[in-house]
């Protein structure tokens, strides 16, 4: 298949991150060096190829833009410092503004000025709006549900939940018919031998869930032996993902408990109740991925943290504080003499939460959607 060269498209990936890709003379390096490189997965070479070619359609639908874990290993040998790590991130968050059909996710990762202000209106029209409703502040211990109700929280979540959604949605559309249309027409004869299309989704759904939920691929990115196990990038970025993931299943299953028992909100429940026993060991996984991400970042110690766009910042910040302020509410909550600073904290921790959940098609963590997609499109048409 043909490539239409345009050099000119480059200037379209070089706002996304700090690389020098037309430095690169295409020794191979990065690829000999790159621990998760293969015979049929081979880059970062080839999809810097694309990049100088400008055949940015090519480069946003390959699978291998997506199998990097950016260990940083091909930027440290580099004997260019054409940055190929830097690169292949910058791929990727060109790969997610290009699935974004509202220019939000393009505007968060290329432009400070538009970051800041949007978070900034986005931080006030949800205090507002929440604070214009709110109820009394009752005395002694804190009674968070009177001051925002319940239902005032659960509607405008699930309206937050929607744009997410909706969202999502549209960038998975798009990203799955471009990847699609990229992937070569099968021989008939050679698709008449494979499995029926039940099995072979189920071998791709197996494969898919057992690369993002174990991440082998992860973990086989080479550190420094020195590095402790609960230090190494696999185990932190596990920690935020599932501590995550922990505190959404612990939301959900306690609503429904709540339900099933009609059970009034915002009562304290023991520790041992089991949403309550969930969330904290998922709030606590959280925390800890995003703390010891952040001190990756300031300290800046590998080629991963030495090129931080705000956008990275924003996205480790907000999870952070949420699942702070999360903690902070929990303890005002179960004070004996209460105290009158948890509602402030109660307002500040919705409002944090929904931006997270707004934000998520936008920012990085959009990975956590098109990883799965590109690696499930891409095992179907080739496993």
């Amino acid at each position: 298949m043909s490539i239409q060269v345009n050099p000119q498209s480059l200037g379209a990936l070089r706002a996304y991150g700090a690389f020098d890709i037309s430095a690169c003379f295409n020794c191979g390096n990065c690829t000999a060096v790159c621990p998760l490189s293969t015979g049929s997965d081979s880059f970062p070479r080839r999809l810097i190829r694309y990049g100088q070619l400008g055949a940015l359609d090519r480069l946003v639908t390959s699978k291998e833009l997506w199998l990097c874990y950016y260990c940083g290993e091909c930027s440290d040998t580099c004997p260019r410092q054409a940055e190929p790590g830097e690169y292949m991130a910058a791929a990727r968050r060109y790969a997610i503004a290009a699935s974004d059909p509202t220019g939000v996710a393009r505007l968060l990762y290329t432009s400070k000025p538009f970051t800041v202000v949007f978070l900034v209106l986005l931080t006030a029209l949800l205090a507002g709006f929440l604070h214009a409703r709110s109820g009394p502040m009752e005395h002694g211990s804190p009674a968070l549900f009177p001051y925002l109700s319940f239902d005032l929280i659960h509607d405008l979540g699930l309206a937050s939940i929607g744009v997410a959604l909706l969202a999502t949605l549209v960038g998975v559309i798009r990203m799955a018919r471009r990847m699609l249309g990229a992937i070569p027409k099968r021989d008939p004869q050679e698709a008449a031998e494979r499995k029926g299309t039940a099995a072979q989704l189920g071998r791709a759904v197996r494969d898919v869930v057992s690369e993002i939920t174990a991440q082998k691929r992860y973990r086989d990115c080479q550190e420094d032996g020195a590095v402790l196990w609960y230090r190494r990038r696999w185990f932190i970025h596990s920690a935020i993902m599932w501590g995550f993931l922990g505190l959404l299943a612990a939301t959900i299953i306690d609503y429904l408990l709540a339900m099933a028992v009609n059970k009034a909100p915002g009562q304290p429940d023991p520790i041992w109740y089991p949403p309550r026993l969930l969330g904290t060991v998922a709030g606590l996984a959280l925390m800890y991925g995003t703390t010891m991400a952040l001190l990756g970042r300031f300290a800046r110690r590998d080629k991963y943290s030495s090129h931080s766009l705000l956008s990275d910042w924003l996205l480790l910040g907000l999870l952070f504080l949420t699942g702070l302020t999360g903690f902070l509410v929990e303890i005002a909550v179960y004070l004996p003499t209460g105290c009158s600073w948890g509602y402030l904290l109660f307002l500040i921790h919705v409002v944090l939460g929904m931006e997270v959940v707004i934000l998520l098609p936008f920012t990085k963590f959009a990975h956590a959607v098109y990883r799965p997609l590109a690696l499930l499109v891409h095992s179907m048409a080739h496993g």
